[in-house]
């Protein structure tokens, strides 16, 4: 029997609250937190949302606003198709199952062009600091006058952006950091706690 309702608002459920979303264009978007596409059953209103490396994202579709989610975002679809790996995918016994009997149901679409990039490549990321630099500057020479500082105009700047180089250079290393640790997890890869590790070796 079908659910007539939904417990949750918005077209899918980040149950783990991980921070996965649609790749937005204009803005930092982390390669293993977007959510490249989805494999959709609308008859049994089953969804599997993967990566752009095809890994299964554990988030839950909401089955009355997914569609139209696809349908403003989708930029390519294949037919009878499941897409997707790793530790969420839908099992290999199953899978094997449904080539057998024909895969009618289910349709993958692929959402938002990605071309842009991911902040987690170097270059990509080269680009978005240059950007993020370019304000700053223009930002500290306005405050440097704002505020009528005696001190050297160039110096000032400089000390400013600086330092947001080095801000935006830890907030780098750590969403990697984070993003590095999400790919492990979605590839089933995460090490056992540190407890069972400390037991191990006593």
């Amino acid at each position: 029997m079908k659910r007539n309702y939904c417990p949750f608002k918005g077209p899918f459920f980040d149950s783990y609250s991980v921070g996965f979303r649609l790749y937005q264009p204009g803005e930092i978007n982390w390669r293993h937190r977007t959510i490249a596409g989805v494999s959709w059953n609308g008859e049994e209103q089953e969804a599997f949302f993967f990566s752009p490396d095809g890994l299964v994202l554990p988030i839950k579709a909401n089955p009355w606003e997914l569609p139209e989610l696809i349908r403003r975002n989708a930029v390519r679809r294949e037919f009878s198709s499941v897409h997707g790996s790793g530790y969420f995918a839908m099992s290999e016994s199953r899978l094997a199952s449904l080539k057998s009997r024909g895969m009618t149901d289910w349709v993958t679409y692929w959402l938002v062009d990605q071309s842009a990039g991911f902040a987690n490549d170097p270059a990509v990321w080269q680009r978005v600091m240059d950007e993020d630099l370019a304000v700053e500057k223009t930002t500290s020479e306005r405050a440097h006058q704002d505020m009528r500082l005696t001190s050297d105009l160039n110096g000032y700047v400089e000390e400013c952006v600086a330092q947001r180089r080095e801000q935006m250079a830890v907030v780098h290393r750590r969403r990697c950091a984070e993003d590095s640790k999400i790919l492990a997890w979605l590839k089933g890869e995460t090490p056992p706690p540190l407890f069972a590790n400390t037991q191990e070796a006593a």
